[in-house]
């Protein structure tokens, strides 16, 4: 089966993306009768295209990693803006890669929902919708019989949604917690190493694991729409990042940390997510864990999540030194379960 193929965001995670759809086509081909053709792309500084034709992914990954317009690519059409490209990219899958906006999720929220009220099948690795209105595209999901997947909004491409629907059937979760930002994590066993603030964030950016908006990571902003987004597909929960109560890392001083660490204790932001008698509690602030602890384990860019569930106790995730490309797989693996859905039918 050929799957049509449009993306919304263009960035770091989707050209890596293509580069493993193009270098994976014919193991996609022999293992799940999946072939396919990319028939639109838009981006915010490079313009928006479409073709019936197809566009070479690789192509379009080497015109804009050389600063050049996708129009320049043969055999094209230039269109206004994403809105039109939903419209006229006859898709069967979208992929939205588009960065957080964490006060409002748009135009994430707006690009899936058109998509989804098209019966079109999303795969996003922006976390703000699924802060931001899981319920409502869930539902749309539902009613149009298209799929909503979003295994790389937490945790890169680390199995955590897929373990829970899959692999933990008739099980509850009834809270977590989780160190789950990159960036922040990084900082703090930078300076637990003796460098600096500023020296550990401009590595996180050197790296490329930083939000475009470096302030989002160390206000704890990324982490609370992450918490939102475990708490809203795990718990049933309907929360917002307003609901968080969350902290960052600003105040936190080079003194304290090595005092911390000398005490075999270590400064991470964890995020929590408990099921309560008012509702799920959800919080973002640092803490001190214990070293050998799970959360207080995980060094530099790594993560890790603790579910607490009803009837298997806690079950620990770890995820050691993420990419892009783990992100990138984790559309790869979205794709290919909407793929086997399809087969299923």
């Amino acid at each position: 089966m050929e799957l049509r193929l449009a993306f919304i965001g263009f960035g770091n995670v989707a050209r890596a993306f293509a580069r493993i759809l193009t270098h994976r086509e014919s193991q996609l081909a022999r293992d799940y009768d999946l072939r396919f053709r990319t028939t639109a792309i838009a981006t915010a500084r490079h313009g928006c295209i479409t073709s019936s034709d197809g566009i070479d992914l690789l192509k379009a990954v080497d015109c804009l990693e050389s600063g050049r317009l996708l129009a320049e690519l043969d055999d094209s059409l230039s269109l206004p803006d994403s809105a039109v490209l939903i419209e006229c990219c006859n898709a069967d899958i979208l992929f939205e890669t588009t960065p957080l906006n964490p006060v409002s999720a748009e135009p994430a929220t707006s690009h899936i929902r058109s998509a989804l009220t098209r019966g079109i099948h999303i795969v996003t690795a922006n976390k703000g919708p699924i802060a931001f209105a899981y319920r409502e595209l869930k539902s749309l999901a539902s009613q149009r019989g298209a799929s909503f997947r979003f295994e790389g909004t937490v945790m890169d491409g680390t199995p955590v949604f897929n373990l829970v629907e899959s692999c933990l059937p008739g099980a509850r979760v009834l809270g977590f917690s989780g160190v789950l930002n990159s960036t922040t994590n990084l900082i703090l066993t930078g300076m637990e190493a003796g460098r600096s603030f500023q020296e550990s964030l401009a590595e996180a950016q050197r790296r490329g694991i930083a939000e475009a908006d470096a302030d989002y990571d160390i206000d704890g902003w990324d982490a609370a729409v992450k918490t939102v987004a475990l708490a809203n597909v795990l718990m049933d929960s309907d929360s917002r990042p307003s609901d968080v109560d969350r902290e960052g890392i600003r105040g936190i001083k080079l003194e304290d940390l090595k005092s911390a660490t000398a005490a075999g204790i270590a400064v991470r932001l964890v995020a929590r997510g408990k099921q309560t008698s008012n509702g799920v509690k959800l919080t973002v602030a640092p803490e001190k864990v214990p070293v050998a602890s799970v959360l207080g384990s995980v060094r530099g860019t790594s993560n890790a999540l603790v579910l607490e569930t009803d009837l298997m106790g806690e079950i620990a995730i770890v995820e050691t030194d993420p990419g892009v490309e783990q992100t990138a797989y984790a559309l790869l693996s979205d794709m290919i379960s909407i793929r086997t859905g399809m087969r299923a039918v």
